[in-house]
């Protein structure tokens, strides 16, 4: 890994730490619900692509950037995802919509030092290829 992408790492784990308080609310634990749904997705996407992943971001990297991310992105749109979703995106993104829409309150507190627009914007491509995510940015700036 890349010395910018060991700092991405460092901000999703300090941002999936502070959601340890969506594991202390009722008797679910909604985070660690989270992550490992993300995680199991990340397994079978990473089955089903024939490359040699031993040299990028590790799954439980890439499950808590998805928390993360998923999290942040549905404060900042809470109607981005409705039920007719369901059927074309990942479970954990609807998943993560409801977690803000019945907790808003306990995650913004959590995460009061947190830029929560640079959490949506959190890649996938960042942690797996550098090169590409470089590229990608670049492509945009010319844009």
């Amino acid at each position: 890994m890349t010395k910018e992408q060991k700092e991405i790492v460092k901000t999703i784990d300090r941002a999936y730490s502070k959601l340890h308080v969506l594991n202390n609310i009722k008797w679910t634990a909604f985070r660690d619900d989270l992550f490992n749904m993300n995680k199991q997705d990340e397994i079978r996407h990473r089955k089903s692509m024939d490359r040699d992943y031993s040299k990028v971001a590790s799954i439980s990297n890439c499950a808590k950037l998805f928390v993360v991310h998923n999290i942040a992105e549905s404060i900042l749109n809470k109607y981005k995802y409705t039920i007719k979703d369901l059927l074309v995106i990942r479970k954990s993104c609807l998943y993560s919509q409801s977690l803000v829409e019945n907790y808003r309150k306990e995650i913004e507190k959590a995460w009061i030092d947190e830029d929560i627009k640079a959490l949506a914007d959190l890649d996938y491509i960042s942690l797996i290829n550098w090169e590409l995510y470089q590229e990608t940015l670049n492509n945009k700036k010319v844009a």
